[in-house]
């Protein structure tokens, strides 16, 4: 009997603390402590992330650019990697207590490392930057003034190519000379641009004089304000981007599908989220929210993980994606890719590198390009007990949507396809330090409950079972022993 209420005692406690129980305290634990509460650790690790990625840009070199400015078909180098460390932090921070909210501006700064990959004066071929961006905008967008445009190329640039050739840290980083100081009607409307800060990438270096790049103009400033909920009310909510900018959706697309906000900034991810949610996150540079989805289970370091990749869909045949057509459903970017005008007014084409899952025909357009899942794929390896992402790699390829412009001399021949400029990958995979740690503070004490919970239940059931074929069997042979002695002795009376 005491082996009996010892194994039921030890049953019951394993099933309604182990498998019940136990379950209930860890989630309520984890939404108790990740929140970003002024002053707690996730805030101070979420305000100023403890951790470099690693950005790497990989450049498309075009080694025949005679023959594209006469119409020929690119034929494509792709050189890289050029290494920098991203730091993310925030700053100017302000918390609203009735919104369980708090606003900051985000801040990307990018720390050059030759020593991870090239020199950065290696010298590229490229499309130049300012030369067709403008011409081809214009022309698509604003017929009427191209050929005043045309007219401040010239005097500007004077351009005997539509190509540009210089290292890649003038193209991207340290800039490329803008002589403002030329004495020209239409060169002026063009330097007013410059003047007023409306070309982004543009430093001004003095009064007649800038440098233009395509990145440098981005590194350590300001990357825009945001407003997201801190998650202490409701945790599921924690990072969601309530605002930008100071409006709660974007003005930008056709749709209000396309404009809302989705998802976090990226540096943060709600805890115990299920897989069939997705992974959302809100890019500015994009003008829209990206959605990563649950392909399969996976583990990372020993621990149990979820494996999510993203696809940029099909804008013309997916109805939730029509919003991101110029004019559905005769004007959509292809397969796999999406048209950056209405975001940044640029000509410019978003994709995965390389253009994978992407329309094939933006493949075979140029020369040089390979596609493969390992090197181009956008993934997240993420945990989702604590709402970690173990590794990732978001990988995004620019290319600029070319077409000929017959005011502008050099381009007047040019192929009409969608060209590849650049591609990028932000990566970032925790170490052991900090796989150590997750370990210790979450799956440590999730095994030693699986271990209790299963001992409790499997030693209770056993005790129970043994117990009562002990009281079961006793019985049996009380019985046995008693019925032939009573036998006996009602003969003996007879």
């Amino acid at each position: 009997k005491k082996i009996l209420i010892g194994s039921a005692i030890a049953l019951v406690f394993g099933i309604f603390v182990g498998f019940i129980g136990f379950p209930k305290l860890l989630k309520k634990m984890i939404k108790g402590q990740l929140n970003l509460k002024p002053g707690s650790e996730p805030r101070e690790m979420w305000e100023k992330f403890p951790i470099a990625l690693n950005f790497s840009v990989y450049v498309f070199n075009v080694t025949n650019p005679d023959e594209v400015q006469n119409g020929g078909k690119p034929h494509l180098q792709e050189v890289g990697p050029f290494v920098f460390e991203e730091w993310k932090d925030k700053y100017d921070l302000e918390d609203f207590e009735d919104e369980d909210a708090v606003a900051y501006n985000m801040r990307n700064t990018f720390i050059f490392r030759p020593d991870l990959g090239l020199s950065g004066e290696d010298f590229i071929v490229m499309p130049h930057p300012l030369i067709q961006i403008m011409a081809i905008a214009v022309k698509r967008d604003k017929e009427v003034m191209i050929n005043m445009i045309s007219e401040g190329i010239e005097a500007l640039f004077k351009p005997t190519t539509p190509f540009v050739r210089a290292p890649f840290m003038d193209i991207f980083f340290r800039g490329i000379d803008v002589d403002c100081s030329v004495d020209h009607f239409a060169a002026t409307a063009i330097c007013l641009n410059f003047h007023t800060g409306a070309v982004k990438g543009a430093v001004k270096v003095n009064e007649t004089h800038f440098k233009f790049s395509l990145m440098g103009g981005a590194n350590h400033t300001d990357a825009g304000r945001y407003k997201v909920a801190r998650g202490v009310k409701v945790n599921r909510d924690i990072g969601r981007v309530l605002e930008f900018d100071d409006s709660d959706e974007l003005s930008v697309w056709d749709g209000d599908e396309c404009n809302r906000f989705r998802g976090t900034d990226t540096t943060i991810f709600a805890p115990l989220m299920k897989p069939e949610e997705g992974l959302w996150s809100f890019a500015a540079d994009l003008c829209r929210s990206l959605g990563a989805e649950y392909e399969k289970k996976t583990k990372y370091a020993g621990i149990p993980a979820y494996y999510y990749t993203i696809d940029l869909g099909d804008p013309k045949n997916d109805p939730e994606l029509h919003c991101f057509c110029r004019d559905y459903p005769d004007d959509c970017p292809p397969k796999g890719t999406m048209d950056l005008t209405l975001c940044n007014e640029a000509p410019l084409i978003v994709s995965l590198p390389h253009f994978f899952k992407a329309d094939p025909q933006l493949v075979a357009d140029v020369d040089g390009l390979n596609p493969q899942e390992e090197k181009h794929g956008v993934f997240i390896i993420f945990e989702s007990i604590s709402g970690t992402p173990l590794s990732a790699a978001k990988r995004l390829q620019f290319s600029l949507s070319v077409m000929p412009v017959p005011e502008v001399e050099v381009m007047k021949s040019l192929r009409k396809l969608t060209m590849p400029l650049f591609w990028v990958e932000e990566a970032a995979s925790l170490d052991k330090t900090w796989t150590d740690m997750l370990k210790k503070k979450v799956f440590l004490v999730i095994k030693i409950n699986n271990i209790f919970k299963w001992m409790s239940t499997i030693f209770g059931a056993c005790g129970l079972f043994v117990s009562l074929y002990m009281l079961y069997g006793k019985n049996q042979i009380t019985t046995t022993n008693v019925t032939p002695t009573t036998e006996v002795n009602t003969i003996e009376k007879h």
